[in-house]
């Protein structure tokens, strides 16, 4: 297990095999990120979005994400693409599959491919 400190957004990053749902290679609860070893520069950039989105709600962004799949799409869909602002457009379409399959969204892959790269 390794731990490193992000002062921007102030974060603890976690990289383990443990604790993270299988589905996901990263999870953020707060201001921690978990994610397994050898996690790419562009999925931390996506966790690490999570985190931003935890200051910028004040602390409310866990409760927001479960509770309403609006602000959940909202979130996952800055998430994803600063994970392509870094991988480039390339992986579109699989995240968009992802968006519309592991986040209960209601969103076909076509919809989500279009939030994705509007």
């Amino acid at each position: 297990m390794g731990l490193k400190l992000s002062l921007r957004p102030l974060a603890v990053v976690i990289t383990t095999g443990r604790l993270i749902p299988a589905r996901f290679d990263g999870y953020t609860v707060g201001p921690v990120v978990l994610v397994r070893p050898g996690t790419s520069a562009a999925l931390l950039a996506h966790e690490l979005t999570h985190v931003r989105q935890f200051w910028r709600t004040g602390g409310l962004y866990g409760w927001l994400t479960w509770w309403s799949p609006h602000w959940r799409e909202r979130f996952e869909v800055e998430a994803y693409r600063a994970q392509l602002a870094v991988t480039g457009p390339a992986p579109a379409l699989e995240f968009a599959a992802m968006l519309a399959t592991n986040y209960d969204l209601d969103l076909s892959q076509e919809e989500a491919y279009r939030l994705l790269t509007a």
